[in-house]
Order: structure tokens, then sequence, then C-alpha cells
């Protein structure tokens, strides 16, 4: 019986070590991400999607309004003379969006929020803040 059970733990280790490495193949043989965000290609479903993140999911709504509007927290996002997102590009707002900013409360990926939902909301922010869409 100590036998039989000894042989059961050892073939479920081996397959838990099976399915981890294949899961960092997997891992390392992902599609490189993609390159920057492109201002040309944003969609009207890119920007709703983007005013839906960032009203829900991304919690972006509690720091800098609803409307984008700013608050005592956080900076308006709609025009203005951008600080951290450099002459508010796409591209400048997408990295402050994936990275955060330091020693504020801009925080990476808000609210747990993926690449895509993060190239959306960039998207949108851009759009609005170029007259382009509104809040």
């Amino acid at each position: 019986m100590r036998s039989l059970w000894r042989h059961t733990i050892l073939a479920a280790a081996g397959a838990l070590a099976l399915a981890a490495a294949t899961a960092a193949a997997g891992a390392q043989a992902a599609p490189a991400a993609a390159a920057e965000p492109d201002s040309t290609a944003i969609t009207p479903a890119m920007v709703d999607a983007g005013r839906a993140v960032f009203r829900g999911k991304g919690t972006c709504f509690a720091c800098h309004g609803m409307m984008l509007e700013g608050t005592q927290v956080a900076p308006t996002l709609k025009a203005h003379a951008w600080k951290d997102a450099k002459n508010g590009d796409l591209k400048n707002i997408f990295a402050v969006i994936t990275h955060g900013v330091p020693s504020t409360v801009m925080v990476a990926f808000p609210g747990g929020i993926t690449k895509a939902d993060a190239t959306n909301v960039a998207s949108y922010v851009w759009s609005v803040g170029r007259g382009k869409a509104k809040p």
C-alpha cells in the first residue's frame, strides 16, 4: 500500500512539473508584444472600449473624474499642458498607463487591466484630448 501511495505522489509531482514546463515554454513562445499604439489605427470601437474600462474596471475615473476633468488627486486628461504623458502623445499616455508614475497614486495597469485594455484607454484619452471624441 505504501508503495502504491508513493508511486501516486511521484506521478502527480511529475505531471505538475510537466504542466509547469509546458506553461513556461508556451509563455516563451508567445508572440512579441505589439508595437506601441498607433494613433492612425484608433477606431470608434477602441474609444468606446477605452471609455468603458476608464469608467469601470480600470478605476481611472476615481482619480481623473468621470469626464476626465481631473480632481485634487490627479490632473485632467482633456487637452492641457501634459506633465507625465509628454505632449499628450498616444505612446506617452500608453506608457503612463502601463508603467505608472513614480511617487504618485498612478500605478501601472490600474485595476489589473490588460495590455489591450491599456491600449484602448490610451486611445480614448488621446481621442478626447485631441477633440476627436467626447468624454
